[in-house]
């Protein structure tokens, strides 16, 4: 039986900007990781959005973004990013967003769920009463993460999957 890694999240300051950029750059697709500006590949557009992007969620989810990103360590090693945002979702209950991204070296090992589980403690600390994700339909690893976190997973008609964590208040 493998062990499952110890993951823990960090804030994310400038050095660790640079650490991430870096592994998004040789472990990643630049897809997973920015909006696709400026054509292909880790362009200049790309690069000046993911700093400015990590750097207004510095701020946190009561900052000017709503947003929090933390570097997520696995074993000692930099593995990815995971992100939690404020949405109105139009329910009327205090909701956020998630989306993670993981170099392709620390995929399959249990690291995903992990992070996503201490996101959505970030989130049940923070009073927010549900958590959503956006992934593809053809993306069966992220479903499973999303369905093994507790949440309700429903197809869309954009060949998306919407995923729905209710979290328990106290």
């Amino acid at each position: 039986m493998s062990r499952l890694p110890d993951v823990s999240l960090l804030d994310v300051d400038e050095q660790l900007l640079e650490q991430l950029l870096d592994l998004a750059k040789r472990d990643a697709s630049p897809d997973e990781v920015a909006p696709p500006l400026g054509g292909p590949g880790w362009n200049l557009e790309r690069t000046a959005w993911f700093f400015t992007y990590h750097r207004a969620a510095a701020e946190g989810l009561n900052g000017t973004a709503g947003e929090k990103s933390w570097g997520i360590l696995a074993d000692g090693a930099l593995a990815g990013s995971i992100r939690l945002k404020r949405v109105d979702a139009g329910t009327g209950r205090d909701t956020a967003e998630t989306g993670i991204w993981l170099g392709r070296r620390f995929r399959g090992r249990g690291i995903g769920s992990a992070a996503l589980r201490l996101v959505l403690a970030e989130a049940r600390n923070a009073g927010i009463a549900e958590v959503t994700a956006r992934t593809l339909a053809g993306n069966p690893a992220a479903q499973r993460i999303l369905a093994g976190a507790g949440a309700t997973l429903t197809p869309d008609d954009d060949g998306t999957v919407r995923a729905v964590v209710a979290l328990p208040t106290d």
